[in-house]
């Protein structure tokens, strides 16, 4: 989904997230069959108008470290009801592509955490498991793309990815 997409389907605001993933993401995910992915910046609603300036952020972020492992676990649980079951994701490079990211999104028009509550400092890098996901703990990812993805309903469509350490054209 590009970004001329949207803004032509008439969005005014959107939901999305920002993920590493190892591979790219199909054209249409739904979402409860999530492919595995750490997730970098949780889901927020922004202006349709400021994808294009988020596209270049992440298009910065992904240039400033080179594609990486990260060794996934413990497991725990995530969520507001604590009913989301994860696998942590600790890496250094993923913190600061958090904080590269997250500070700048918040002075985008529009722009509003949906659980601000695990920004910035309570930020815990993870991978969600949900019917697609074939990891377990122990497992090591390599993570070579930064994607932007818009959560529409049930479905989630990336908007752009750019590759770690590399051109930093979107795909």
């Amino acid at each position: 989904m590009t970004p001329e997409r949207i803004r032509a389907e008439g969005h005014d605001r959107m939901l999305l997230v920002i993920m590493a993933t190892p591979q790219p993401l199909p054209e249409h995910v739904d979402r409860p069959h999530w492919p595995v992915h750490v997730t970098v910046v949780g889901n927020f609603w922004i202006q349709t108008a400021a994808v294009d300036e988020i596209t270049a952020l992440l298009e910065r972020a992904a240039q400033s470290v080179p594609a990486f492992d990260v060794t996934l676990g413990p497991s725990d649980w995530f969520g507001t009801e604590n009913d989301v079951p994860v696998l942590l994701a600790a890496h250094p490079s993923l913190r600061v592509l958090h904080e590269s990211l997250a500070t700048p999104l918040a002075a985008l028009p529009g722009f509003d955490p949906v659980e601000p509550q695990f920004w910035h400092d309570e930020y815990r890098p993870h991978a969600s498991l949900g019917p697609a996901v074939r990891v377990r703990e122990g497992d090591a990812l390599r993570l070579r793309l930064l994607t932007l993805v818009a959560l529409v309903q049930r479905t989630a469509r990336p908007v752009c990815a750019a590759r770690f350490g590399d051109s930093g054209a979107p795909t």
